[in-house]
């Protein structure tokens, strides 16, 4: 065996990238970052070398995002938008999962299919918004719809890649046995397949958050990109910084659930011990 990279033991490097583990504690680095990225926004705000009007302090956004959930508004706003999230998820994974199985499964459709899905990607969503209110109106509908085309990319390109990836000695020989091609597609190349499509479902799930906001600060609405025009609007930089944050953190969030639903599902289709 060759020898081990003196920074393996770190984590900072593995020579097997498919063998790569999780680390122990992984979130530790991350907050130590986040708690050293805090003391210097505090360090600077503190010298009073910016204005507060451009750069507020990391205290004044913590008690505007405080005076937003005593009084019921970061709740109020912050409903909509992932209602308006999820929903456009859901309806990226119901059209993009069938739609990568037959981009991966056939070379004319392929290649007919896969250049209109990058096109998708091309056209701002500042632009695809007001076409969205004429032929759809207001509501979560069109918000929904926006999300949609922003998670439907890295659904679609994760799924085909990870069928194209299958090892076809499994398939060939689950055909031998006289699979049929659905069944192939339900107990083999599915679960096979499950780590990359999961990784694009939850991709898709967190940038339908940024649809959403997009959409609602362009079409309106009742969510955060609303109470954000608000905060833009009024001059007032300490809640723009608090209205980002709760983005972040419904990001967040949404992250860190996918990606425990994303390693419960893969020990299941994959039947690993959870």
């Amino acid at each position: 065996m060759g020898q081990r990279h003196p920074i393996a033991h770190l984590g900072l490097w593995s020579a097997y990238p498919a063998r790569t583990r999780q680390l122990p504690g992984r979130w530790v680095p991350a907050t130590l970052v986040f708690v050293a990225l805090m003391l210097m926004w505090w360090a600077v705000t503190a010298t009073g070398w910016i204005d507060d009007y451009l750069l507020p302090s990391p205290g004044q956004v913590l008690g505007r995002m405080a005076d937003q959930v005593r009084l019921g508004i970061a709740f109020r706003y912050l409903t909509p938008t992932l209602l308006a999230a999820l929903f456009g998820a859901g309806i990226a994974i119901v059209v993009a999962i069938p739609l990568s199985v037959v981009v991966a499964h056939s070379r004319l459709l392929a290649a007919i299919i896969e250049p209109f899905v990058a096109i998708s990607q091309t056209i701002p969503l500042v632009a695809i918004a007001p076409l969205l209110v004429l032929w759809i109106g207001y509501g979560t509908l069109p918000i929904a719809v926006l999300c949609a085309i922003v998670a439907f990319f890295p659904m679609v390109t994760t799924t085909v890649v990870g069928l194209r990836a299958l090892d076809m000695r499994v398939v060939e020989n689950a055909m031998l046995d006289g699979a049929s091609g659905w069944q192939r597609l339900i107990h083999i190349e599915f679960p096979m397949a499950a780590p990359a499509i999961l990784a694009g479902v939850r991709g898709g799930v967190v940038l339908s958050m940024t649809g959403a906001v997009v959409g609602e600060f362009v079409m309106g609405g009742s969510g955060l990109g609303t109470l954000l025009t608000l905060s833009r609007d009024a001059a007032d930089t300490a809640g723009v910084f608090a209205v980002v944050a709760w983005i972040s953190l419904a990001a967040m969030s949404l992250y860190g659930l996918i990606t425990l639903l994303e390693r419960a599902a893969n020990n299941r289709l994959q039947g690993e011990a959870s």
